[in-house]
């Protein structure tokens, strides 16, 4: 329990400092960024039915289904009127919520609490700007000393270089997140906390970790009312941002992960929400304008799209396709050393995924990620598109550290 007090304690404090640190003016009022929230205001003060949100398209009007959204933005304006500094208010709150949430998802899942601290605590990390990643220096010096450590004192240069490889990946992990591309580079943590309109990003994301933990109770313990409460959680997150169309893919995902651990695989869920899924689609197609200019400025070239999901599943695999494309042009470069760090990244994610090839969370917490930025991989990123990602991705790395934290336990210093 003290422990458990603890690590709550601190996701708290953090994200509590993280909200009064981007409670600022970032230009509200002139900046380019917050065009949309000026929008948004003006709206509001014209004479409107709230209700009308949840048949057509949303308060901002440039052809979204964002019927939640809306309302938070309804809320804000009745209770601070045209103070915009005030509405981030909500930005944080919903941030630490997920925070939270994440953390309980986790636990329901694996019943590990260091794991679902850790989860909680890289997702704060990130979204916080705590957690940008290590300097090479410091990432390398690392690696050598634990392999150097770890053959001292285990005496096996094999699970010592495969401990090596285990941090190398999870220090570059640290950085995933935080370093994606933003189209006007801005940062995870401003997109997260300090960016009104990031706000359909983090409530989506609220709706979709409730379905996912209730899924995970009805996986567990049984009891319909688990199912009902996932899916209505997930039409909550339907109603709250495009990217929630993903959430199928990801109960299917978890539900199989928890059946490699011993749980019961409930498929009529994933089942019904692919229903879902349906109406909102047919919804969607039939009544919300999608032909706007708003949407086709967004779209990024196709050719790109291949090897931005891939980033997601093997991070250094893009990085050695630019250097085979370097050295079909420049024969000679195979002797720069940027072409042996990029095969020398891949074969240690390579060894790491041999290494928790039996942790169906790592897969989870991987593969997730991959699948749950999926719908938005064809349009130029901003930093909110990550954020449901990023919780899985918080996952993988939680389960990333596990090895490492029972090696120091066998093996104190």
């Amino acid at each position: 329990m003290r422990g458990w007090l603890l690590g709550l304690t601190l996701i708290a404090v953090l994200n509590g400092g993280a909200i009064l640190y981007w409670h600022r003016d970032d230009g509200l009022w002139h900046h380019f960024e917050n065009l949309d929230v000026r929008t948004i205001l003006t709206r509001l003060e014209q004479p409107h039915q709230p209700l009308a949100w949840f048949t057509g398209d949303w308060v901002l009007g440039n052809g979204f289904y964002r019927p939640l959204p809306s309302l938070l933005y309804e809320l804000d304006y009745r209770l601070w009127g045209r103070h915009l500094l005030q509405y981030k208010w909500t930005n944080g709150l919903l941030s630490l919520a997920c925070a939270l949430l994440l953390v309980g998802w986790v636990w329901e899942l694996s019943r590990s609490r260091s794991l679902a601290l850790m989860a909680g605590l890289v997702f704060t990390g990130w979204q916080t700007g705590l957690l940008t990643g290590l300097p090479p220096w410091l990432l390398w010096g690392a690696v050598l000393a634990t392999v150097g450590l770890a053959i001292w004192f285990v005496g096996d240069r094999r699970r010592a270089l495969t401990l090596g490889c285990l941090v190398l990946v999870a220090g570059l992990e640290l950085g995933f997140v935080p370093h994606q591309p933003d189209l006007h580079q801005a940062s995870f943590a401003y997109r997260a906390m300090g960016w009104i309109p990031g706000r359909t990003a983090t409530l989506m994301t609220l709706f979709a970790l409730l379905s996912l933990w209730a899924y995970a109770r009805l996986c567990w313990h049984k009891g319909w009312g688990w199912g009902v409460l996932s899916l209505l959680a997930f039409a909550g997150a339907l109603g709250s941002y495009e990217q929630a169309v993903a959430m199928p893919l990801l109960l299917l995902l978890s539900g199989l992960a928890i059946r490699a651990k011993g749980g019961r695989f409930v498929w009529w869920l994933p089942a019904l929400s692919l229903v879902l899924l349906e109406l909102y689609l047919w919804f969607y197609l039939t009544t919300i304008p999608t032909q706007t200019e708003y949407h086709q400025q967004r779209l990024r070239r196709f050719h790109g799209l291949s090897l931005s999901v891939a980033r997601w599943l093997l991070p250094p695999l893009p990085g050695v396709m630019d250097q085979l494309n370097l050295v079909m042009d420049a024969p000679l470069s195979v002797l720069l050393p940027a072409f042996w760090q990029a095969w020398l990244l891949l074969i240690a994610y390579l060894v790491v995924l041999t290494e928790v090839r039996r942790q169906p969370w790592a897969w989870l917490g991987l593969i997730g990620s991959a699948l749950a930025y999926l719908p938005l991989a064809p349009v130029i990123p901003l930093m909110h598109y990550y954020y449901l990602p990023a919780a899985f991705r918080a996952l993988w790395m939680a389960q990333l550290l596990q090895p490492l934290l029972l090696s120091l336990q066998k093996h104190p210093l």
